[in-house]
Formats: C-alpha cells, structure tokens, sequence
C-alpha cells in the first residue's frame, strides 16, 4: 500500500512536467477542408532557450476521406540571421494495412485523425530570436481533399531521449 502512494504523487509530478515542455503550438484551419497547392500556411515561434534540444513536430488533422497514406510537404525554415533551408518531408498518415496512424474520433476515426509527425529531432537553436516555417503540400493534387487543419509544435526534448 505505501509503494502506491509513493508512485501517485510522482506520476502527477511527471505529468504536470510534461505540460512545460511545449515552447510553442499552433494551427490554422484548412479552407474548404482541401489543401490548395497555393496556400502556404507560415508559423513564427519565438525562440529564447538556445541551449536544450527540442522536436520539432508537424500537425496534421484530416478526415478518413483523405485519399493517401502519407502526404509529401516542403518546408521552408528561416531564422534570426541564418540562411533559409528547405526540406522534403514526408508524413506517413497510414501503416501499410490502411490504418491511420494518430488518435481518431468518429466512427472508426471517419470524422477527424490528429497527427503529430517528427519533423526534427534534437534541434538547438542556435539564435535566440524569431524561427519561421512554410508549410507547403508537395503531392500531385492541386487540392487535397480531407485535410482539417495543419499546424507546427516545439518542444523541448527530453534528457537522454
């Protein structure tokens, strides 16, 4: 009974640390609920912690009607006095079965899948300051149907992961 009580309080602890550890989140709904090769969607995240790692992470929320098991993006990075880079991404969304990777709501997850793709692992920032990422569909549709919202997450990582 007392190694119960030992190990409630420090899973609350454990868990309330977690919630620190998100430095930024943000997201921006998808018109139309089709991504359109036009729209660019950018996210700016304030930067003041140069010395830990963090992950980088992007969102994805989209219905069961999206018509792929993965979606392509280029992402464009820029940041305080540092050249601006851009990489291919790919987000895997389904295991090879069809299955959606992610939580889903809905009847089997038909109204809405929330996917959360590592996009950086470990990334220092080398300068405090202003990051922002371009987020741009990169598949062969001019528009993806299917597509809620996406967004971008920075969190600190944790020691030793």
């Amino acid at each position: 009974m007392r190694s119960t009580w030992t190990v409630i309080p420090c899973a609350v602890l454990l868990l309330a640390g977690c919630a620190g550890d998100i430095v930024h989140q943000s997201d921006l709904p998808v018109e139309g609920g089709a991504w359109d090769r036009a729209w660019k969607p950018e996210f700016a995240v304030d930067i003041t912690d140069t010395v830990n790692a963090h992950n980088v992470f992007i969102d994805i929320r989209h219905t069961g009607d999206y018509p792929y098991s993965d979606l392509y993006l280029f992402i464009t990075a820029t940041g305080p006095g540092l050249p601006t880079t851009r990489d291919t991404v790919e987000c895997l969304l389904a295991d090879p079965t069809g299955r959606w990777y992610g939580k889903g709501q809905g009847f089997i997850f038909a109204d809405r899948v929330e996917a959360e793709v590592l996009y950086q692992v470990n990334r220092r920032f080398p300068r405090r300051g202003r990051y922002t990422f371009q987020l741009e569909q990169a598949m062969r549709d001019e528009r993806l149907p299917g597509v809620i919202d996406v967004g971008l997450s920075v969190k600190r990582a944790l020691p030793g992961a």
